[in-house]
């Protein structure tokens, strides 16, 4: 018994008649009849012939159900490994939120290249914003983004990741370095660096400025940010050369901090910095094995990143 017979035999019941079946099999009527002949030699009596038109036997209904199951699976089978295949040959096309990008681009790119050096990417870098209109065109597949925005629009689907802390850091060597108890009206001394935020966190840093006692929220938009750039690395170097303040994941300051180049400025009141982030794709669409691959990195990335620790500095 072979799932080629089992095959025959399915088409032969289905079509109601050897000629039919063949017809459909692209096989000689005598062929298939042999096919059928072996099948019955193997399992006993499957068809009934005494009618016009073939039917199974008790024992042929109960092949027949399972060989539905047999040959679904063996289509299911070859899908998958096709699928799993084409991981090799396929195409990623993947988003960063600037936050992200800052500790996960790095590492997810580098093991996706390592693992599947035939798979195309694409990565774009970019504000929650543009990476939704991006998704919806679908000229992305997938983003890792702030999420807390996107929570009540029901054609996405969003896998939550553990918030991401930042905080608000400036070199050793700022006048601020040792202060305690800094509040936000103080930064307006400064130059404040951080990425294009969303609007909930916009609105945020207005009203702790306003409440802080600064008297306006400024003009800039963010009543908070001078200096607006989704290149976290270009902040951390920025903030490092000089008197700028820079709003960045606690996560990509590890180094400079144990380093001693950096120092996290020590506000009151604390605000909590931390921002929602999560695996953004369309819902209703069946992801391809790229994106699988993908989102498998990213978590990857995250339990890394989480084991050495390098999240772990005090933002006080």
């Amino acid at each position: 018994m072979g799932l080629r017979q089992l095959h025959h035999f399915v088409t032969l019941l289905e079509q109601g008649s050897f000629a039919r079946a063949a017809a459909a099999l692209h096989l000689s009527q005598p062929a298939l009849t042999r096919s059928i002949q072996a099948l019955e030699a193997d399992l006993g009596t499957l068809v009934d012939r005494s009618y016009g038109k073939v039917r199974p036997t008790a024992a042929g209904a109960l092949v027949l159900e399972r060989a539905r199951r047999m040959l679904r699976e063996s289509r299911e089978l070859r899908r998958d490994l096709q699928l799993l295949d084409e991981v090799e040959i396929g195409e990623i096309r993947a988003g960063f939120g600037p936050f992200a990008a800052s500790f996960l681009l790095d590492p997810v790119l580098e093991a996706l290249v390592r693992r599947y050096p035939r798979l195309r990417i694409d990565v774009e870098t970019a504000d929650t914003t543009t990476m939704l209109r991006a998704l919806e065109a679908e000229r992305l597949d997938v983003f890792v983004g702030e999420s807390r925005s996107l929570a009540q629009l029901g054609h996405l689907q969003i896998e939550r990741l553990p918030a991401l802390e930042t905080g608000l850091f400036v070199r050793a060597a700022h006048p601020l370095a040792q202060q305690r108890d800094i509040s936000l009206a103080a930064l307006r001394d400064y130059p404040v660096a951080g990425p294009r935020l969303p609007a909930h966190i916009h609105q945020f840093f207005r009203e702790a400025l306003l409440a802080a006692g600064n008297g306006t929220a400024g003009n800039d938009g963010t009543g908070l940010l001078t200096v607006t750039c989704n290149d976290m690395h270009a902040l951390r170097t920025l903030m490092l050369a000089g008197d700028a303040v820079a709003l960045v994941p606690v996560a990509m300051m590890a180094e400079a901090c144990a380093q001693g180049a950096a120092v996290p400025l020590r506000m009151r009141p604390r605000h909590d910095l931390r921002a929602q982030y999560g695996i953004v794709s369309l819902a209703g669409h069946t992801p391809s094995p790229a994106t699988r691959a993908f989102v498998a990195q990213v978590h990857a990335a995250l339990a890394d990143h989480s084991a050495a620790g390098a999240s772990a500095i005090p933002v006080r």
